[in-house]
């Protein structure tokens, strides 16, 4: 266990140790503090609030070498300057490359890493998010390794989820809701062409950067996703669990806008449930509450496929009717009913598009990362992995004002500037579902990305029907027998209640 350092040599000592600053910085930073006449060694949180105001260290590093904890601050070429994530996102950290980028940097704990299916499951993540290009979908520049830790550096969004959003504002105007949702399809689209789908989309894995003030009309929309943090970040879960969260009986999702078809089997789900759970998330924007609201998931999961939705209409009457219907088609309970692709999701949206309504542009990257990315981090990655990211990343200096975008990552380090938006100069003319070619790369976060299984990519353009509401499978009957077995014991319950009672 580490000890809180007791001195301000110590302190030095320990900072040294960190490799956040050189000997001859230390030495400067000693002179400093003693040419105070009020200074003293003994003086270590004055000594630590002195460092961080004069810019030398950040809260967080200096928080933590002044409980003694000097090492891990420096992975590969990064170094990590603050902790961005909590709770399932535990273990992103915001770090500098040492050409001056900030990134998001997601490592992979060691207790996971010994572990073939999560160091696999990893890596693999990495790959998909390298070859994503969108400014609407997160994306990464490197999956690599460095000190003993496996890594995926992403871009650093600094941003507001949409779930924040709603939890303060409840809902939104039609032309914002629809604006965000559009871009939402938008990169959904991407990942639809890169033989992608989701299967959490949520308002909670859906980033408005930079943060929204008065409205939501000057933010960019990423696509976000925090499962995965939950299986692979979560030191508390067995290295042994089993981390295949499409198998048989597993419920990917959130049941406010989760699927139909996705409930009964995630496993042969495609893009059309990802089109469904964003119609539920624009639903819940403009009317205040997701299509279907039950405290019993199983109740709520039977709704999404039985019950008819509420017209929008019914709860907002100043929402345009042809907008109202739109939502409908979105949310048909048959994937066949439904727009077939995010881009003509988006098309049924284009025509209600804010007239000033902007559009995302790519991020930024420092010239020297783009180098360095072309040059010493390629032997580290993959050949297919190191043109995917490449492909992407434009060269553009930012301003020294311009708003860094910070991703959450699983674990430390990660840097990136914050996409520039311009003016979408015809609103009102169906959006092209496809990013402009311009797109580079854009933000980071926790990204469950899950890949078509080749037999539905071959069988997508075909009509199957889906399975019936009584052609019920093992997940169903075992689902089913725990119901029963519940009613039971509650019935049981009121029972022996009722017989003391009049004992």
């Amino acid at each position: 266990m580490a000890t809180p350092v007791a001195s301000v040599p110590e302190y030095c000592a320990a900072i040294g140790r960190s490799k956040l600053l050189n000997e001859p910085d230390l030495r400067e930073v000693r002179r400093k503090w003693t040419a105070n006449p009020k200074a003293s060694d003994a003086d270590v949180d004055g000594f630590r609030k002195f460092l961080v105001r004069e810019k030398l260290l950040t809260e967080y590093q200096a928080a933590l070498i002044q409980r003694g904890r000097a090492e891990g601050f420096v992975i590969g070429d990064y170094t990590i300057q603050e902790r961005i994530g909590s709770g399932q996102s535990a273990g992103v950290y915001k770090a500098r490359h040492t050409s001056g980028q900030v990134v998001a940097l997601k490592v992979l704990p060691g207790s996971k890493a010994k572990d073939a299916n999560s160091l696999n499951r990893f890596q693999r993540e990495g790959r998909l998010l390298t070859q994503l290009e969108h400014p609407n979908a997160v994306r990464a520049f490197q999956v690599g390794q460095g000190g003993g830790a496996h890594f995926i550096v992403m871009e650093h969004l600094e941003g507001e989820t949409l779930d924040a959003v709603l939890e303060r504002r409840k809902k939104l105007p039609a032309g914002e809701a629809v604006r965000l949702v559009h871009q939402a399809y938008q990169g959904l689209q991407h990942l639809h062409e890169k033989r992608m789908v989701h299967r959490d989309l949520k308002p909670a894995n859906l980033m408005l950067t930079p943060s929204p003030k008065a409205d939501t009309l000057a933010s960019t929309v990423k696509i976000l996703d925090i499962g995965l943090g939950r299986e692979l970040f979560d030191d508390a879960s067995p290295a042994t669990q089993d981390l295949h969260l499409t198998s048989e009986g597993a419920l990917l999702g959130t049941p406010d806008y989760l699927a139909p078809e996705q409930a009964r089997d995630a496993r042969t789900s495609d893009i059309r449930a990802d089109i469904y759970s964003l119609g539920c998330v624009l639903y819940h924007l403009l009317t205040g509450r997701p299509p279907f609201i039950d405290k019993n998931v199983m109740a709520q999961m039977v709704k999404h496929a039985t019950a008819p939705v509420t017209p929008v209409r019914e709860y907002v009457p100043e929402v345009p009717t042809g907008l109202s219907a739109a939502v409908d088609k979105l949310l048909e309970k048959k994937p066949d009913d439904r727009p077939q692709t995010p881009g003509e999701a988006a098309e049924l949206l284009a025509p209600f598009l804010p007239q000033q309504a902007k559009r995302a542009e790519a991020a930024a990257v420092l010239p020297a990362f783009k180098e360095w990315l072309e040059t010493e981090s390629a032997m580290e990655m993959p050949a297919e992995v190191k043109k995917a990211a490449l492909a992407a990343t434009p060269i553009s200096t930012p301003a020294a004002s311009t708003p860094v975008a910070s991703a959450a990552v699983a674990s430390p380090v990660a840097r990136r500037t914050q996409p520039a938006v311009g003016t979408n100069p015809k609103p009102a003319a169906p959006a092209a579902a496809v990013p402009p070619a311009t797109a580079p790369p854009p933000a980071e976060i926790n990204v469950e990305l899950v890949t078509l299984p080749e037999r539905i990519a071959r069988d997508e353009d075909e009509d199957d029907e889906p399975r019936g509401l009584l052609d019920l499978d093992r997940r169903d009957w075992l689902m089913l027998g725990a119901g029963g077995f519940f009613m039971l014991l509650a019935i049981g319950l009121g029972y022996a209640v009722t017989y003391f009672a009049r004992s």
